[in-house]
């Protein structure tokens, strides 16, 4: 039986398809995925995200604990900032990758993917041994919004008046009171426009939800489901967990070496052989179908891998989306490289990913 957000009532009333998503019934969309995308771009889009993990971390060295166990440097994230990392595995292998929030000076939020919960918490607890150092997984029972899009500014400091949101830089946080909880108000997302994310109690989250949506700031909030957030993610170049990511591929494979601190990126590039496969991003050049997960991309007769995301893009019609090559491919290569869709070869090169 799959779980069901805090949010699942107002779903329904909302008129949404469901799909499932790693255990959750979540929504798909509420009506027109291209709406909904486009919506983002020009306006706001209003997810529920509370799919996604809610882990605490806490204690006189979480700090230093942390540090010891993400990909990242910790020492560069301030309070009230957030910063994108991974959990890895002894052969650099991606367990989740997940978003840290540093809510206090020894406090963090972690954040991972609703299927990465389980692998997470199980590491993260297993490593713990005499640190003094508390987890608290409170997945599930914390709503998660995501506020995204041009206009998203001015619909958040409509509604956390105490906040002033012209000066809260992206990757910035803060903290503030609510009826019944804390909520963490965050200037981060997963679409490629500006936007931000609300962490909190099941209580407040449930009335902020309805306050966002029927706003009287005279800004129109539209609701959005899991198919627009993956093609916006897609437009982006922002990976996907299971697709871009897993625990055989490394940040470097991936692409991702940037979120990866130094002397960790090093150790890992000296011990990857130069014929791993890599992840790359591609745009097609002609009309054609959308790329989908699985379909075969070509350098003259040879296959050198599959896509793993792919889409048409709502906002120029490409076709877009990222593939695991086996071979050595060259940037902006026009005539180079062809991907099959139903039984045809289309052209496509690999550019810088994202479009957006």
């Amino acid at each position: 039986m799959s779980l069901l957000s805090p949010l699942n009532e107002q779903h329904k009333a909302l008129g949404a398809t469901f799909t499932d998503f790693s255990g959750w019934q979540m929504p798909l969309h509420y009506g027109s995925i291209l709406k909904e995308h486009l919506y983002v771009r020009n306006s706001i889009g209003l997810f529920d995200i509370s799919h996604m993990g809610a882990v605490f971390i806490s204690g006189r060295e979480s700090s230093v604990w942390l540090n010891q166990h993400l990909a990242n440097d910790l020492e560069s994230l301030a309070v009230e900032q957030a910063h994108y990392s991974f959990l890895l595995n002894e052969n650099g292998g991606v367990i989740d990758d997940l978003i840290v929030y540093r809510l206090a000076e020894d406090v963090y939020l972690v954040v991972p993917n609703a299927s990465g919960v389980d692998a997470v918490v199980d590491h993260l607890i297993g490593c713990i041994g005499e640190a003094d150092v508390r987890l608290g997984n409170r997945s599930g029972a914390v709503v998660s919004i995501a506020v995204q899009g041009k206009d998203a500014e001015a619909l958040m400091q409509g509604i956390f008046t105490e906040i002033d949101f012209s000066q809260l830089k992206k990757n910035d946080l803060k903290v503030v009171d609510g009826e019944s909880d804390s909520m963490v108000v965050a200037r981060t997302g997963y679409t490629g426009s500006d936007g931000f994310e609300v962490f909190t109690d099941i209580e407040e989250g449930r009335a902020l939800w309805d306050r966002l949506l029927n706003n009287d700031l005279g800004l129109e909030c539209h609701v959005c489901g899991l198919g627009s957030r993956d093609t916006l993610r897609i437009e982006a170049g922002y990976p996907l967990y299971g697709n871009e990511l897993n625990t055989s591929l490394t940040p470097i494979q991936a692409g991702l070496g940037f979120f990866v601190g130094a002397e960790l990126k090093q150790a890992l590039k000296e011990n990857l052989p130069t014929n791993l496969p890599k992840i790359a991003y591609f745009k097609i050049l002609e009309k054609a179908p959308p790329p989908r997960n699985g379909y075969e991309i070509f350098e003259g007769e040879h296959s050198i891998g599959k896509v793993t995301s792919g889409c048409l893009s709502p906002m120029t019609g490409d076709g877009i989306g990222f593939a695991l090559i086996n071979a050595k491919i060259a940037l902006n290569e026009s005539e180079k490289y062809t991907i099959f869709i139903r039984n045809r070869k289309y052209s496509l090169m690999f550019v810088k990913r994202g479009i957006i």
